[in-house]
């Protein structure tokens, strides 16, 4: 085997073995990335080879793929997007929501299951299409501000940047009369969240931003 052929050899593998990384993508935009890119170095390794049908499937993924990340990355700015249902925070519907996900919501909010049954607190369960996504939990704090409870998303949605939505004025915070919002001491995987969305901290660890 030639130093040409032995290159394409690895070139080769090295396509499938992102092809299979691909499809172990649990958020959907990376998945659609992911395998874009894998499908692209398979179209050019199968030319190489002559292997045509191979290069037409290869390239029709390629395509299909594009065109669900420009959809996704489209609906990611419109506020059409995504819908929601705020209810009180001991519903049935977060009740279920949290029968569901509700170890992996305590990973970001740890303290939310004694919270949940503060005085006026509520919870929106966020839907992408028929899909529930996420929960945005809530309590106004008696002097003019709003507590957040909890941000949730699913982990498949967190590509489509639902949190934008959350603290917009379609949102459900700003819906429900919020004109402020903050978290006392958030967890460190929440921080670098929280600061993507506008909050800032104060020197008592409250994170907090003013909603449009």
């Amino acid at each position: 085997m030639d130093t040409a052929q032995t290159v394409l050899f690895v070139f080769g593998w090295i396509a499938s073995a992102l092809l299979v990384v691909s499809v172990l993508q649990t958020k959907f935009l990376r998945f659609r990335i992911v395998n874009s890119i894998a499908s692209l170095l398979l179209v050019i390794y199968n030319a190489c080879l002559g292997v045509w049908p191979q290069v037409a499937m290869n390239a029709a993924l390629v395509i299909i793929n594009i065109v669900f990340i420009v959809r996704s990355t489209r609906s990611q700015r419109e506020s059409t997007a995504f819908t929601f249902a705020v209810e009180p925070a001991t519903s049935e519907l977060v009740g279920w929501f949290l029968a569901r996900h509700g170890e992996d919501v305590a990973t970001f909010h740890p303290k939310l299951a004694t919270q949940l049954d503060t005085d006026g607190a509520q919870a929106a369960v966020l839907f992408h299409e028929d899909e529930a996504m996420g929960l945005t939990a809530f309590c106004p704090d008696g002097q003019g501000g709003t507590q957040l409870l909890a941000d949730y998303v699913v982990p498949r949605f967190r590509d489509f940047a639902p949190g934008e939505f959350v603290f917009s004025a379609a949102g459900p915070l700003r819906q429900a009369g919020a004109t402020s919002i903050w978290i006392s001491d958030p967890t460190e995987s929440m921080q670098s969240y929280l600061t993507t969305m506008g909050f800032t901290a104060d020197a008592n660890g409250r994170w907090a931003r003013a909603l449009a």
